[in-house]
């Protein structure tokens, strides 16, 4: 087959390492692989490292432009033109858009949109959300296939009128990373966040791998810390990744006054290997798919402090694989994570109950089949 894929930003987060996945082993199962996407990030290095030819669109944005998006919509229209793919799989909401109505009118005969999140889920105005969820809902009519990560996000979409025959559930899968030992972690990022080795493995480090977005509520765990740390002063966050947030975190950490106990420690490729250097994961997000993060802690055997928000409730089971809390809460999730630190026995059994139920419930390889396998089903 030959398959286009089509996302909006081309920096490393969820659904580009989803996109990365997918692409990659199409491309090893024979199939004729392409990406189009935004700029020129790090999902294109990656892309290109592993030989798979991309198409940068310098104009396609997440943000609304009229003038801009035309010319993204042109420059789609033309990829799909040229290269005649048999499948265009689409990811994020503007690429999906324009992707499906540029496919639309060259007939090309299957078109997939995965959802990574609803936008109209995020914290906005009944007026802002209108347009979103209209536009999310057309979107959905010209796609043959629309893919959702979550049950929950399927619940969503299964309410919109005629497209309910049109949905699929395919949870994310991981393969197990390969984690660095909890000394060459420790060590790693002790180095990174600029701490001598001997007083950061007396601390209990409370972790997060993270894009350094608003939809990730970091601020909540900044201030969340500020009322752990009065109580348990050993206790140090650490976030790893980068991303728009950056200098107004730094800010609130410098206006919280909590510099000694939460640490930036930037980008780190492959960030998921040095897992172990923590004791708690913690993801304080206000609008998720199914986060690969926590998949990630939960094959590390860590137990998680996260939202009850897109489908994390499928991953983290409360107060059996860890604790869920309500979103841009961070009373409440300082109190969860003073519990975690104070109760080790139930860290133990948490972090073990998680990383079963990864282990049984997300595997990359049924996600792959199960993908391709609808791919084949619009075929055919």
């Amino acid at each position: 087959m030959k398959i286009l894929y089509v996302i909006t930003k081309s920096n490393w987060g969820g659904a580009q390492r989803h996109v990365f996945d997918l692409s990659t082993h199409m491309k090893e199962k024979g199939h004729d692989v392409w990406v189009a996407l935004g700029g020129n990030g790090l999902l294109k290095q990656k892309l290109e490292t592993a030989g798979i030819y991309t198409f940068s669109i310098a104009a396609l944005g997440r943000d609304l432009s009229p003038n801009k998006d035309a010319g993204s919509l042109k420059e789609i229209y033309s990829i799909i033109k040229n290269k005649r793919p048999d499948i265009i799989h689409l990811h994020s909401p503007k690429a999906a858009g324009l992707g499906a109505l540029a496919g639309r009118l060259l007939g090309v005969k299957t078109i997939i949109t995965t959802v990574h999140g609803w936008s109209f889920n995020e914290k906005r105005s009944i007026w802002e959300k209108i347009p979103i969820i209209f536009f999310s809902w057309l979107t959905m009519v010209l796609s043959h296939i629309t893919i959702l990560l979550s049950e929950r996000e399927y619940a969503q979409a299964a309410y919109f009128p005629g497209v309910k025959e049109k949905l699929r559930l395919v949870p994310l899968g991981i393969k197990t990373p390969t984690f660095i030992s909890i000394d060459g972690a420790k060590s790693e990022i002790a180095k990174r966040i600029g701490l001598d080795l001997v007083p950061f493995n007396k601390k209990t480090v409370v972790g997060t791998i993270a894009e350094l977005h608003p939809n990730k509520g970091l601020p909540d765990l900044v201030r969340a810390m500020k009322a752990v740390s009065l109580e348990q002063p050993e206790v140090i966050s650490v976030i790893i990744g980068d991303g728009q947030e950056r200098q107004a975190l730094q800010e609130l950490i410098k206006q919280e006054q909590v510099g000694q106990n939460v640490f930036l420690a930037g980008y780190l490729d492959f960030a998921a290997e040095y897992m172990k250097a923590f004791s708690v994961f913690v993801l304080p997000s206000k609008k998720e798919g199914l986060p690969y993060a926590i998949l990630e802690a939960g094959a590390a055997g860590l137990p998680v402090v996260a939202t009850t928000v897109g489908g994390i409730p499928e991953i983290v089971e409360d107060m059996k694989s860890g604790i869920l809390i309500q979103s841009a809460n961070y009373r409440e999730l300082s109190h969860a994570i003073s519990f975690m630190v104070s109760h080790p026995e139930e860290r133990r059994k948490y972090g073990a109950a998680l990383k079963e139920r990864v282990a049984t419930k997300f595997s990359l390889d049924k996600m792959i089949w199960m993908v391709e396998s609808l791919y084949q089903e619009k075929r055919n």
